[in-house]
């Protein structure tokens, strides 16, 4: 593929005026197929020589094209004029050169890694999650919205429906064997009556159709409708890309666009489902669901901490103080391995918007979210130690650790550098504060299947220099498949091969 990256310092005016020189037809059904072409999200993490044509880039100037670009009166775009926008791309602007040495690394680390990692993920996991955790997973008290018939009220169809429709787009776009239709979705030709029998709540193209219409897509108009008015030169492409909420584009011709086709994964992972039954938190049925999500991601953690076979786990313990009125509630989970105790509170927290844009106020963002886990996990190391009754189950004698869950990743939260902000208490009975490992979903579903040794010795052993759990797991041997992800892979249509 043609390409050609400037000296760095492009203004995004001049890479946007790039961009408007060509025809939008052209040129977004140009990243379409090109996007399809792409190796798939988790295949990401591990290849080399993508150069420019990576998924955050090709989205980015499919979105500028689509809500600032124009029909007529525009060159039809070849892919050296491609190659050459999103080497524009690369070398846009950074508030990096503007910064304090001190300081400019971390958020530069920060910005980029909210821009690129997500794209970088695993979409076996990602898809299984979904299911595994909405539709196999139960509490303990009843929920609040999230019941048998929220999916069809929310969704129009079953999760796994959902889930397996967005797999069924992603694979039609990037694997059909005609090159003009690679990059898009027709519906009515590529949703066939045979296809759409493993579905349980799509019953034909036009249910899927509606689905599509209601979650999926977008077009022009809106897309020009909702940019913002002056956004900030320097950051916006690191911000929210709307073609990650709406992936299809109507418009231009027979069916459906699929810009970048990674996207439409995302929208039926956990993550996406978060923002489509939360309603961005702006009702109070969108509220009761991410209260509800987040009360099913804790027993989901559970579940996978059930995995360990040399381990006990008990759930959440009430306790009572010496004084009147003094009690309260442990971390979410405590593991107990024969030599080590593992004190786990789970957060369904994700990074918020100063976070990935690496704002000057991030630490005392990760302070609050998900900082706040820590002295909870203090507070339990510290009533352990003292003897307090409620936990004369748990074997005060073995050394103890913390980790925080999160439902997506904290990346980088585990340096010195982003800790910053969270204050550390000591023991008063050790005299020592408990080592804390912050882990996403992904590490700990890793992490349970480990068969070659125990969690629990890479945790009190880490190798030199080994600041995140992946870091620790890394060299040894797991199980093929989580049997948790593995089962709600198999309730997705058309499912194939996890590594399919």
């Amino acid at each position: 593929m043609p390409q050609s990256v400037p000296a760095s310092g492009v203004p995004d005016s001049q890479y946007i005026r790039r961009i408007q020189r060509h025809s939008q037809s052209s040129l977004v059904e140009l990243i379409s197929s090109t996007s399809a072409q792409l190796p798939s999200p988790r295949d990401l993490r591990t290849t080399e020589g993508l150069g420019v044509y990576g998924p955050w880039a090709l989205a980015d100037a499919a979105w500028i094209s689509l809500a600032l670009g124009q029909e007529l009166n525009r060159a039809p775009a070849q892919p050296r004029d491609l190659g050459q926008i999103l080497g524009f791309y690369l070398a846009l602007d950074d508030p990096f050169y503007q910064e304090s040495p001190e300081e400019k690394l971390t958020r530069l680390l920060l910005r980029v890694a909210g821009q690129q990692f997500i794209w970088q993920v695993d979409e076996y996991s990602e898809l299984s999650r979904a299911v595994a955790l909405l539709t196999q997973t139960s509490t303990p008290e009843p929920l609040k919205v999230i019941d048998s018939d929220w999916a069809q009220d929310v969704l129009g169809c079953s999760v796994p429906d959902y889930v397996g429709l967005a797999r069924y787009v992603w694979a039609t776009a990037t694997g059909h064997p005609v090159p003009e239709f690679k990059g898009r979705f027709i519906p009515d030709m590529m949703l066939a009556p045979a296809d759409h029998s493993g579905f349980s709540t799509l019953r034909s193209a036009a249910d899927a159709t509606a689905v599509l219409e209601r979650h999926f897509v977008t077009d022009a108009p809106r897309l020009r409708a909702t940019y913002p008015a002056s956004p900030d030169p320097l950051l916006r492409r690191y911000g929210h890309n709307p073609l990650r909420t709406t992936p299809l584009v109507a418009g231009f011709g027979e069916g459906y666009l699929v810009p970048v086709p990674a996207a439409v994964l995302s929208k039926a992972s956990l993550l996406g489902l978060y923002y489509t039954g939360g309603e961005a938190n702006l009702t109070s049925r969108g509220k009761a669901f991410t209260n509800d999500l987040g009360k099913l991601f804790e027993a989901y953690v559970g579940r996978q901490l059930d995995l360990l076979d040399n381990a006990t786990v008990h759930p959440e313990i009430e306790w009572q103080g010496e004084k009147k009125g003094e009690g309260g509630k442990s971390v979410d989970w405590i593991v107990v391995f024969p030599d080590l105790v593992l004190l786990v509170e789970v957060k369904s927290a994700r990074p918020n918007a100063d976070l990935r844009l690496g704002a000057e106020n991030y630490a005392e963002k990760l302070a609050r979210t998900p900082g706040e886990a820590f002295p909870q996990i203090e507070r339990t190391d510290r009533l352990i130690a003292e003897g307090n009754s409620a936990f004369a189950q748990i074997p005060a004698h073995l050394p103890r650790r913390g980790m925080v869950i999160t439902m997506e990743p904290f990346h980088l939260l585990n340096t010195a550098e982003l800790r910053v902000g969270i204050e550390r208490t000591p023991n008063p009975v050790t005299g020592e504060t408990i080592p804390i490992t912050t882990a996403s979903i992904f590490e700990l579903e890793h992490a349970v299947t480990i068969t070659d040794t125990s969690l629990s010795q890479l945790l009190l052993n880490p190798p030199n220099g080994a600041l995140t759990l992946l870091q620790l797991l890394a060299g040894h041997e797991f199980l093929e498949h989580n049997p948790i992800l593995e089962k709600g892979w198999a309730a997705i249509p058309f499912p194939g091969h996890p590594q399919s």
